[in-house]
């Protein structure tokens, strides 16, 4: 079984949902799809069992022989990511640099190319339950999506082989190609919201995306008691859907805490109302 957890947008508690169920799991494949910011690590003890880079993107080269300083490509760049040094010769910033390949089309002297950009890794990693796929995109990379797709193969392929029957994939926020990434093929799908305008509207944005892709999808709404109105209207939207909403968390301290001590709420706190309700919902949605 396949499950993933997304919410539509950040800070949700998608992240501690998906951290609780993987500690519930007698063994798991724990896939973390949030590559730009990866929480999974900081919330598991692991270790590394393979690791690969992955080429995101593209880098500029300048092929300094071949530059004449004509200032062609600085004075086109509409990044402002060329500039041209008092040795006559072109520079990158990189950090600016989108890949668009317009100085490479534009330069007359073929001084500029574009060449694959293996900046960024995967890795596949040990867990006292299973194991655990994460990534690390380099800072203004693209190409998440292809990248989520690869630590999808990966932990497929790791599923096999240690045969293990559950995988839990923490999501990216949003609705675009990473969450599409990580949502096909999946089994099940659980959307976790909170009860707040923002939270109210990224959950039908992420339940219309998810729907295109899973017909079982479950809801878990998070701090519920912050706001009752609110609460309501998101078990309105799940009636009307007919979308089974398998726990309600209410907003606990213990929660911040595990997080501030690098746990799964269930890890540091069993006995505390979250980690029960968690638990019910994991037997709901894990194990049937």
């Amino acid at each position: 079984m396949k499950i993933a957890v997304i919410s539509g947008k950040g800070g949700s508690g998608k992240s501690s949902v998906t951290a609780a169920f993987v500690t519930l799991s007698r063994e798991v494949i724990a896939v973390d799809c949030d590559v730009d910011a990866s929480n999974l690590p900081l919330l598991f003890q692991y270790k590394e069992m393979s690791h690969e880079a992955f080429a995101s993107g593209e880098d500029l080269v300048v092929h300094e022989k071949a530059c004449v300083g004509c200032g062609v490509c600085v004075q086109n760049c509409a990044f402002d990511a060329l500039r041209l040094g008092m040795d006559g010769v072109v520079h990158v910033r990189d950090f600016m640099c989108e890949g668009c390949g317009l100085c490479v089309r534009l330069c007359p002297h073929r001084a500029l190319t574009l060449v694959a950009a293996k900046n960024s890794d995967i890795y596949a990693s040990r867990i006292n339950n299973g194991c655990m796929v994460h990534g690390r995109l380099f800072p203004g990379d693209d190409n998440s999506g292809k990248m989520i797709a690869q630590m999808r193969v990966i932990a497929d392929r790791l599923m096999e082989e240690q045969k293990i029957k559950l995988q839990v994939l923490d999501g990216p926020p949003g609705i675009g190609c990473p969450v599409l990434s990580t949502v096909t093929g999946m089994d099940k799908v659980v959307l976790v919201a909170e009860p707040t305008l923002s939270g109210i509207s990224d959950l039908k944005r992420a339940y219309k995306v998810a729907a295109d892709f899973c017909k079982d999808i479950v809801v878990i709404i998070n701090k519920y008691d912050i706001n009752g109105e609110n609460t309501i209207t998101i078990r309105d939207f799940c009636n009307q859907n007919h979308l089974e909403i398998v726990a309600e968390l209410p907003f606990e301290r213990k929660v911040v805490e595990a997080q501030l001590h690098c746990q799964s709420i269930v890890a540091y706190e069993p006995k505390s109302v979250c980690a029960q309700i968690l638990s019910e919902a994991y037997q709901r949605v894990c194990c049937e």
